[in-house]
């Protein structure tokens, strides 16, 4: 069955490298769910999949979830924070992550008869999947609709960016900094700015 409902879309370069690393310790706690690995990147949605009262995770029924937009903000920087200390074992770099957010309405589905999986289709994952193509290595960029839902958080206006398939959009990135000290309380005081 087809739903369309509102949420948010993030897409991480290099994010398959970093899933066992830091993908479950940043989805936990934040209400996101990985939809999927798609070559080197990691796409995940917040405002989508929640627990159901049988404890199976199924497509939230009814309002959009307001805070959406954070929580999958909040996951960004927790993967920008895990990539700190993930050094590229040619160069002894750290991994520079280039992470794209938007938010908008998706259609959700079950794809496939033998090995059946969730799956996004619209034009906000592909805007997502743009945002991270675009951006600059070690930053988060983020679409204007995204950044219309995160006014408290530090940005820096790209101006008009180039985007394929879309023309020109304008982008925002993330001026916040990564090695800020972060504690398990941040996730409730970050909500409370938004509620």
């Amino acid at each position: 069955m087809n739903q369309r409902r509102k949420g948010s879309i993030l897409y991480v370069g290099e994010g398959r490298r970093l899933h066992g690393e830091g993908g479950q310790q940043g989805r936990d706690g934040r209400a996101v769910y990985k939809v999927e690995t798609i070559g080197d990147c990691y796409m995940v949605a917040g405002g989508l999949v929640a627990y159901d009262s049988d404890g199976y995770k199924s497509v939230i029924k009814g309002a959009e979830d307001p805070l959406h937009a954070v929580r999958v903000m909040e996951f960004a920087k927790a993967m920008l924070r895990a990539t700190r200390d993930v050094l590229v074992p040619t160069t002894g770099k750290a991994v520079q992550m280039r992470i794209g957010l938007h938010s908008g309405p998706v259609t959700s589905g079950v794809v496939g008869d033998r090995m059946p999986r969730f799956c996004l289709f619209g034009d906000t994952v592909n805007t997502a999947s743009r945002m991270e193509s675009t951006c600059r290595p070690g930053s988060i960029q983020v679409s204007a609709d995204t950044h219309a839902r995160l006014p408290s958080e530090p940005w820096r206006d790209r101006g008009l960016t180039a985007v394929k398939g879309k023309g020109e959009m304008r982008t925002y990135e993330w001026g916040g900094d990564v090695g800020a000290a972060f504690d398990e309380g941040q996730l409730q005081r970050v909500v409370g700015l938004y509620l």
